[in-house]
């Protein structure tokens, strides 16, 4: 049903369990693991645990603390020391892209960190200019990236209880990489 990224990402899952989804989810967080298929990762995860909560609850969790610890830790290094994470290659990021979703926080503020964090292709590119261009503290930084967070994981969520309900034979018709994709 899936390809070979969800039966690596499966096979990790199966391993390490909710671990693997937050050191995923970290550095996804962190912008350093933008090319890994954290959202393949999660859906797999879903899909192979069921529907019941309490199975889904600790994969929920830790991916939403997950991408927040990633995400923070970045916040906190750009703040204290001035780090710039564009600078180094395995930060898929330019000053371009941080200039756009700059615009964001600097017309929204901090829901624009957790508006950001629920799209797919920006989640965590706030996390520099904020740090760099506001008097945001720490803690309500990790606030507004944590709400953004449990919805992008939520939504997440709801792919993977679809395809675990059947509905994963619609997915089937777009091909396998549309859930790659989400």
């Amino acid at each position: 049903m899936f390809g070979s990224h969800a039966a690596t990402a499966l096979a990790l899952v199966d391993s390490y369990g909710a671990i693997a989804i937050f050191a995923v989810f970290a550095l996804e967080g962190a912008l350093v693991g933008k090319m890994l298929p954290a959202r393949t990762l999660f859906v797999t995860a879903v899909v192979a645990v069921g529907v019941e909560a309490v199975a889904v609850l600790p994969v929920f969790a830790a991916a939403v603390v997950g991408a927040t610890v990633g995400q923070s830790v970045v916040f906190v290094a750009v703040r204290r020391f001035d780090a710039d994470p564009t600078s180094l290659r395995v930060v898929p990021v330019d000053e371009g892209q941080l200039e756009g979703v700059g615009r964001w926080f600097d017309r929204w503020g901090l829901p624009a960190v957790a508006a950001s964090n629920a799209v797919p292709g920006t989640r965590g590119w706030l996390a520099v200019p904020t740090a760099n261009a506001s008097s945001v503290s720490a803690p309500r930084f990790a606030a507004a990236s944590l709400v953004g967070s449990v919805a992008y994981v939520g939504a997440l969520a709801a792919v993977g209880v679809a395809v675990v309900f059947g509905f994963g034979d619609a997915l089937g018709a777009f091909g396998a990489g549309a859930v790659a994709y989400l």
